[in-house]
């Protein structure tokens, strides 16, 4: 399987809501300069080999990361046995 993925950079983590979400700097100009859609909504954010949470909402320029931790989000998984 081959994943599509790029690097981005966290651009504003709101105090009041630090283990809700966060802002990243990739958005949909990112997909348009890249020519393919990368960035989109429910797409899994990932540090290192961890799944960390999810981009809720995408925008122009950035794009919103509902972490694992928040107590609103409930993530689809899929469990590997073995």
């Amino acid at each position: 399987l081959y994943l599509k993925a790029l690097p981005a950079q966290i651009i504003f983590r709101d105090p009041t809501q630090w283990m809700s979400c966060c802002w990243i700097s990739v958005g949909e100009k990112t997909n348009e300069r890249l020519g393919k859609k990368i960035v989109s909504k429910n797409s899994p954010v990932v540090l290192g080999r961890s799944v960390i949470g999810v981009i809720d909402q995408v925008g122009a320029r950035h794009s919103r990361v509902r972490f694992l931790t928040d107590l609103g989000l409930k993530p689809s998984v899929r469990a590997v046995r073995g």
